[in-house]
């Protein structure tokens, strides 16, 4: 197999064989005690994990639901809305964001787009400002486009005026740094198969305390009840959003995963990310490729979608670079792992495309 440039992870993220091999070990002792070792994990690793994944977040663990994904997590906390909640949303966001509100029939105020890049972010404040809506759902990253949105500014706004402030940050966590004790979101969910390289299987929710207490689950499983002298007792919290036994394998991953970040540290991925996505941008600045956005990485994550035109998508896969190949568009994304010879292999790639 030929060697490849992979700059993907905005579809799927790479997973380090370390953390692939911590969820093995795990796994083969199931060959043997399989009933001793889950007993074990669900008695021992699992609220270890579930402080890892707090920590992460910088907030408490008694506020994290460890989810299968972001899709379950959204819809368990629509479902417990009132229903009569107006909501605004992006018209490009993720389809699993907007969906549980569309078909349960909200009241939804749709924010657009200027530029094809950004949010129309003065329509999103006059909207809060004057109690237009109810609910602001937003992903932190876009992922049409790689728009960053600013979580303190517009949660700071939302908390101003009564309006709650759900996130998606499948698009972010793991590449940009989120301390969930300083934006002011009440509902805070992601998926761990990209940025976070841990695979799939996988997400976390963060429900604020005056949420829970407001909007109480309506969705409940095997680990809404803690044994209470030998006799399980239900009982209204987070757990509820854990719709049964979790995903041993996944999580295991997970930890492994989020030690990693911790041992690189978010703000050098951060930093590091930000770099080799100017570099891409400075070295495709004079070529004839349409981008979305301008060239500079204000309001950007590390990502930059092109327009695949004149055969551009078909040029870039000839050359064993792995993107993004969606609706016209090629989507570049670049993380940790990368270097700066994988980023000047795409853009000598274009150059000698466009020369």
């Amino acid at each position: 197999m030929p060697n490849i440039v992979y700059l993907n992870t905005a579809a799927c993220g790479l997973v380090p064989h370390a953390n692939i091999a911590a969820a093995n070990a795990m796994y083969t002792e199931f060959e043997t005690n399989s009933s001793a070792r889950s007993e074990y994990w669900r008695f021992n690793e699992e609220s270890r994990i579930r402080e890892t994944i707090a920590s992460f977040l910088n907030v408490p663990a008694k506020n994290i639901a460890m989810v299968p994904n972001f899709s379950w997590a959204m819809n368990g906390i629509v479902q417990s809305l009132h229903g009569t909640e107006k909501v605004l949303l992006y018209k490009h966001d993720f389809p699993s964001f907007m969906e549980p509100f569309r078909i349960n029939k909200f009241d939804i105020t749709w924010v657009d787009t200027k530029d094809e890049f950004s949010i129309d972010i003065d329509f999103v404040k006059d909207c809060i400002t004057n109690n237009k809506v109810d609910i602001v759902a937003l992903s932190h990253v876009q992922w049409g486009s790689g728009y960053k949105l600013d979580l303190q500014e517009i949660g700071e706004l939302c908390t101003q005026h009564g309006v709650l402030f759900f996130v998606d940050a499948t698009q972010s966590i793991g590449a940009i740094e989120i301390d969930l004790s300083k934006p002011h979101i009440d509902v805070f969910a992601s998926s761990n198969y990209k940025w976070m390289n841990a695979g799939v299987g996988t997400g976390e929710l963060y429900v604020s305390d005056s949420f829970l207490e407001k909007y109480p689950p309506v969705v409940a499983g095997f680990n809404s009840y803690t044994f209470i002298e030998g006799k399980p007792v239900f009982s209204i919290s987070v757990k509820c959003y854990e719709p049964g036994h979790h995903n041993m394998f996944g999580l295991t991953i997970l930890e492994s995963a989020i030690k990693h970040k911790q041992e690189l540290g978010l703000a050098n991925i951060e930093e590091h990310n930000r770099k080799l996505c100017q570099l891409f941008l400075d070295g495709i600045k004079d070529l004839r490729i349409n981008i979305l956005g301008d060239y500079s990485m204000n309001d950007r994550a590390p990502i930059v979608v092109l327009k695949d035109e004149n055969g551009l998508g078909d040029w870039i896969k000839q050359h064993n670079i792995v993107v993004t190949h969606r609706n016209g568009l090629l989507r570049v994304s670049m993380h940790y792992h990368n270097t700066v010879e994988d980023i000047m292999a795409l853009v000598d790639c274009l150059k000698i495309k466009y020369s």
